[in-house]
């Protein structure tokens, strides 16, 4: 067809995407266009695209000849309308939508005049045109990168220009196959010129002719190393290897076929034949004891000054190479499947498309970004029920963006999940083989041992919840334990299963996943003050001096409910309590630490003398605020409860100095 006005050309654009095919809109971190392209008929009319924001929007200067509705608005999505009335001139403007510190630029232009389009080199249009404007270029097709859309690349000899989108005769996209297009036509074309990522693209283009190629592939056969007779190509040639011939129509005057460099030593060509207007090539694949591979041939012919061509790609399976993230990050950009595996440190699920952004990490600080990662076939990414921490395990390519190694066409294999658990609920889950994975701040390491390749610590949380690591192991193909340098301070992530030693709850069977460096000051160390013995007491008895008690039931009890050993005392319920009078400071005062074990949470504490007590772990633990000059005060712990709470193991405990 032959479309000789650029007005047209820019009515096409009104669908223009930038960038990928799953991805229509104009992209900012904080704002999005569904179109940054209006083209306005000359008699006047309306055109209204999508505006998706985070934050207030506004429109900067706009012209008197264009109203725009609304030029302002909130965070979130809004439809906004162009409209201009009957023009007698071209007129164009360049609109700003400002979103904080990002702006946006809608180009609107409304044509009057009638106006062909020089064609201009691809070189030129790459290097010298002008994002906004449209752009006629002519050349061969070399390369079909989506047959939905019409995304391809067209080369003229000086360069190479990639289209993304084609228009079909009737200015429809998403029809590329009805043009007819194939590799080795030329094709002149016309459109709107963008950069995306760095890559200039001719936009949503408009077909003005297509000169159609004198060689086409009309078909390919493959027969495998232990097959007896050739069978049409339809899926990538097995590992083994074999022959493949390439049947062609060919009207020049002669026939040659390139093969590239990276594929020669796997791909080889045997025997050119031709026929009047036919031709076979016949290629010998050699066995590949690598990863999926892929090489496309060219075929030529001449006419005249002339040079003609044809293509088609030939894919060989190959083994899924099983690597370490470091090794996946140091591996070239190719078509071969990897089998990656490490622990996922980030993960982002997206249900619309149904696939998965993952970061997998290993344990020597590498990482690798996962892109688009799709589920096994016949599950939805939403059942997969991966989370942080989870060692999964995904098949897929190594790709690049922007020089920065990603996996792509990722899909998912396998992944071990682990049960996510603060401190508190690690210590009230059962004892089990459930594997937990606990962050916490590694308040004691008690030892970290080369010969035996563990470390023994505790972690503890901002409420004061503790846990005893026994044991822990690095974590498999990491640094040596010794070597890792976890300090009292660090922020550990641990898996492991709740076990349990003399009654007290521990992490046993544990590896280590990572940790943060935290605060280079240690932990301050505690000496007792006072402690509690109730070893001169029977049960019934009710303590004297030191102790206060108050209410019916508060007395000694020869068992070991609160968690401690037995003899224990039990304060009454309805305010029964259990003073206690603290006669000698050791010449500390400031903050110091009052716990206990017991098997309630709501007792509360209270002090003489000025003392403040502020819970660090409900009902468990207490900082006391002693003033300065105190030099005995009295603890008083009640019970507010209607239920009696059983207690023991009390202390009383000083900074060291």
């Amino acid at each position: 067809m032959k479309l000789k006005y650029i007005f047209t050309a820019l009515v096409a654009a009104l669908t223009f995407a930038v960038g990928c095919e799953d991805d229509i809109e104009t992209h900012l971190d904080g704002l999005r266009v569904s179109s940054s392209y209006i083209a306005l008929p000359a008699e006047g009319g309306t055109q209204t695209i999508t505006v998706r924001a985070r934050y207030a929007w506004s429109f900067g200067d706009i012209p008197e000849w264009l109203e725009v509705t609304p030029d302002s608005g909130l965070d979130g999505e809004t439809e906004v309308t162009f409209k201009a009335g009957a023009a007698t001139s071209t007129l164009t403007a360049e609109l700003y939508i400002n979103c904080r510190e990002e702006s946006q630029v809608i180009n609107v232009i409304q044509m009057t005049e009638k106006v062909e389009l020089p064609i201009i080199s691809c070189k030129k249009f790459n290097e010298e045109g002008e994002d906004g404007k449209s752009y006629r270029i002519k050349g061969t097709v070399t390369k079909i990168v989506n047959t939905t859309y019409g995304n391809m690349y067209i080369d003229d000899g000086t360069g190479e220009a990639y289209v993304y989108g084609t228009l079909d005769a009737g200015g429809n996209a998403k029809n590329f196959l009805s043009l007819g297009i194939e590799i080795g036509d030329v094709v002149t074309v016309e459109g709107p010129r963008t950069t995306y990522n760095e890559t200039v693209e001719l936009v949503d283009v408009s077909v003005i002719s297509i000169e159609k190629s004198l060689i086409k592939v009309d078909s390919v056969t493959v027969k495998g190393s232990n097959a007896e007779e050739f069978v049409r190509y339809t899926e990538p040639l097995a590992l083994e290897g074999g022959v493949v011939k390439a049947y062609l129509t060919c009207k020049g005057t002669s026939l040659s076929v390139n093969v590239p460099a990276d594929a020669q030593s796997w791909l080889s060509v045997t025997s050119v034949e031709t026929s009047g207007n036919s031709g076979v090539v016949t290629f010998n694949v050699s066995a590949n004891a690598l990863g999926d591979r892929t090489a496309d041939l060219t075929f030529n012919t001449v006419s005249g000054t002339k040079t003609y061509t044809a293509q088609t790609t030939l894919d060989q399976k190959g083994s899924i190479l099983t690597v370490s993230v470091s090794e996946f990050l140091a591996a070239a950009v190719s078509p071969a499947q990897y089998r990656l595996t490490g622990t996922v440190t980030n993960i982002s699920v997206d249900e619309k498309y149904g696939n998965a952004g993952v970061t997998l990490s290993d344990p020597l600080g590498n990482s690798v970004f996962v892109y688009r990662m799709k589920p096994s076939e016949g599950k939805k990414i939403t059942d997969l029920n991966i989370g942080v921490g989870d060692k999964l395990t995904v098949i897929g390519q190594r790709g690049d963006n922007n020089g920065s190694a990603r996996m792509i066409n990722g899909v998912y294999e396998s992944h071990i999940h682990y049960t996510p658990a603060t401190i508190k609920e690690f210590l009230e889950h059962e004892v089990s083989d459930v594997d937990y994975i606990v962050i916490g701040k590694i308040t004691n390491i008690k030892e970290i041992s080369a010969p035996y390749k563990n470390a023994t610590l505790t972690i503890s949380d901002d409420e004061g919840n503790s846990l005893y690591i026994f044991r822990m192991k690095p974590a498999e193909g990491g640094l040596a334990i010794e070597k890792i340098g976890l300090k009292v301070g660090d922020i550990l992530t641990v898996i492991g299963k709740r076990g349990e030693y003399k009654k007290a709850a521990q992490m046993v069977s544990g590896y280590y996943v990572s940790h943060v460096a935290g605060s280079s000051e240690p932990e301050p160390e505690y000496e007792t003050i006072w402690s509690e013995d109730w070893s001169s007491y029977k049960a019934n008895d009710v303590p004297k001096d030191p102790y206060t008690c108050t209410g019916n039931g508060t007395k000694i009890y020869a068992e070991a409910l609160a968690g401690g050993v037995t003899p224990e005392i039990l304060v009454g319920k309805n305010k029964g309590s259990l003073a206690i009078k603290i006669s000698d400071l050791k010449g500390k005062t400031g903050d110091l630490k009052f716990s206990y074990k017991c098997n309630k949470d709501y007792l509360t504490v209270t002090c003489s003398d000025g003392v403040t007590a502020t819970a660090t772990v409900k009902g468990k633990e207490f900082t006391l605020a002693v003033p300065s000059g105190v030099k005995s005060f009295t603890i008083t712990i009640t019970n507010p409860n209607a239920q009696n709470a059983r207690v023991d193991d009390l202390v009383l405990e000083g900074k060291k100095k």
